[in-house]
């Protein structure tokens, strides 16, 4: 496990879905795929810098000012030095942030949104009945160890109101496997009004609140009795009783939730970027409820994970599953996102306690897998072959910034590693042990090994940069 002080109070992570491009964002390598004799035949960075609708284009229309590249950000495992691309801006004028950041190189087998979202939110693909969401693992791990005065659930997941999530499986999120019922985070989508607080008042029992959950409380104690043993007093095990105890408390506890959600969580956003504006701002609501969970000053959320469907979605449904018109539609969404994420982060020396600080909170920015290094029309493919995710601030500090793996010019992936290893690597750095029976076997991660220690020594010393002492 890594050290009590370096494991972050709360973790967000910002879920890109669709697909984040990385040869125009966060893996910049511009000797690759130049173009050699001239017109528009490069790949990668160069894919679309001479095109209609180019990169310089857009860049200057979403605001953005001084060189499209800055000097490499870091090296990675092949020598290439990586830089930070054009609309990454906003992250690129905080080196606060980009200082602490760590880069994983991922590689997988699944092309397709609907099997390669629950691989990498999850770790185990859609088949696998140990298909469970992060946030359902830690869940799980705090909900059992609850104090008494805790009223608020552990994590939570945000969704944004993309008519296609469903038939994407973006619910995967919020899938708990074979952890009880009462791991599933809480569950939240948005719609263009914000939240919906129907029912959450318990407005149909009035005054009388009080008293019926304590009826429901008395009739619940009393058929558990009937599972205690009758030698010890011990209650037997009961996994649907569990859970059910577990819903009727959520239900008791939603006044709660509205003073942690606040008021602002129910209502509307409307967004602008780029020239492009949106009458519901999705990533703006997520944003706020977020950081409002997350830095609550009694019970805040140990995790949230928001799937971010940009300030308005692409042309093939999801936010970054940019087929078409790559350029116009994947910079509005990343400079929208990327100005909401160092908003909600503090500077140097500010100290809002309203805000993320990344001495105690870490920030994910993770992707079911990147787009093709060479155009198809005006947009890009799906690419499973060699992509990024990241992660700033909790243990993530400077000695651990830099890039594990690499990607070649082809586009393919030369060093990396797989979703489970990721998946179980951010449990141990919260110091939840990665390997049971709900949640991974030591085969499933790259360590090469049958002994969960091994295992474990491999997670945190070559995805987390934590030397075993």
């Amino acid at each position: 496990m890594l050290p009590d002080q370096v494991r972050p109070d709360g973790v967000l992570e910002l879920f890109l879905i669709g697909g984040l491009c990385p040869w125009d964002t966060f893996y910049v390598v511009p000797e690759y795929g130049a173009p050699t004799g001239g017109g528009n035949s490069g790949t990668m960075w160069w894919t679309f810098q001479n095109t209609f609708n180019s990169v310089p284009d857009f860049y200057t229309r979403c605001g953005g000012a001084g060189p499209l590249l800055l000097d490499p950000w870091a090296t990675d495992a092949a020598g290439a030095g990586v830089r930070l691309g054009a609309f990454l801006y906003p992250l690129r004028d905080r080196p606060d942030i980009t200082s602490r950041m760590r880069m994983w190189v991922i590689r997988h087998d699944q092309g397709a949104h609907e099997t390669a979202i629950p691989l990498t939110l999850c770790g185990h693909p859609q088949s696998s009945p140990r298909m469970a969401s992060t946030p359902a693992h830690v869940q799980r791990f705090f909900e059992e160890r609850r104090s008494a005065e805790r009223l608020n659930p552990w994590t939570a997941v945000l969704y944004p109101g993309l008519s296609d999530l469903s038939a994407l499986n973006g619910e995967a999120a919020s899938a708990v496997g074979l952890h009880r019922g009462s791991a599933r985070p809480l569950s939240l989508r948005f719609g263009a009004g914000g939240l919906s607080s129907d029912g959450l008042d318990r407005a149909t029992v009035a005054q009388r609140r009080d008293a019926l959950d304590a009826a429901v409380q008395g009739h619940v104690r009393r058929y558990e009795e009937r599972f205690r043993r009758i030698d010890t007093g011990e209650r037997v095990r009961a996994s649907a009783i569990d859970d059910f105890v577990a819903a009727r408390l959520a239900l008791g506890r939603s006044d709660v939730f509205l003073d942690l959600a606040g008021a602002g969580a129910f209502q509307g956003a409307t967004g602008q970027e780029c020239l492009d504006s949106s009458p519901a701002d999705y990533t703006a609501m997520e944003f706020d409820l977020a950081v409002r969970m997350l830095t609550d000053p009694t019970e805040p959320l140990r995790w949230v994970t928001l799937v971010d469907g940009g300030l308005l979605p692409a042309t093939a449904g999801a936010a970054y599953d940019t087929h078409f018109a790559h350029v116009h539609q994947s910079s509005r969404n990343v400079v929208h996102t990327m100005k909401r994420l160092v908003a909600s982060i503090n500077e140097p020396g500010e100290n809002d306690p309203r805000k993320l600080d990344l001495e105690r909170q870490t920030v994910l920015v993770t992707t079911e897998f990147g787009r093709t290094p060479y155009a198809v029309g005006d947009g890009l493919n799906h690419w499973a072959d060699g992509y990024v995710v990241m992660a700033i601030g909790g243990p993530f500090d400077e000695e651990r910034s830099g890039i594990v793996g690499s990607i070649g010019e082809s586009g393919i992936a030369g060093e990396w590693i797989t979703p489970a290893d990721f998946r179980a690597a951010m449990l141990l750095a919260q110091g939840i042990w990665p390997f049971n029976g709900e949640s991974f076997a030591v085969g499933d991660v790259s360590a090469n090994t049958l002994n969960e220690i091994e295992g474990a020594t491999y997670l945190r010393e070559h995805v987390l940069g934590y030397p075993r002492t």
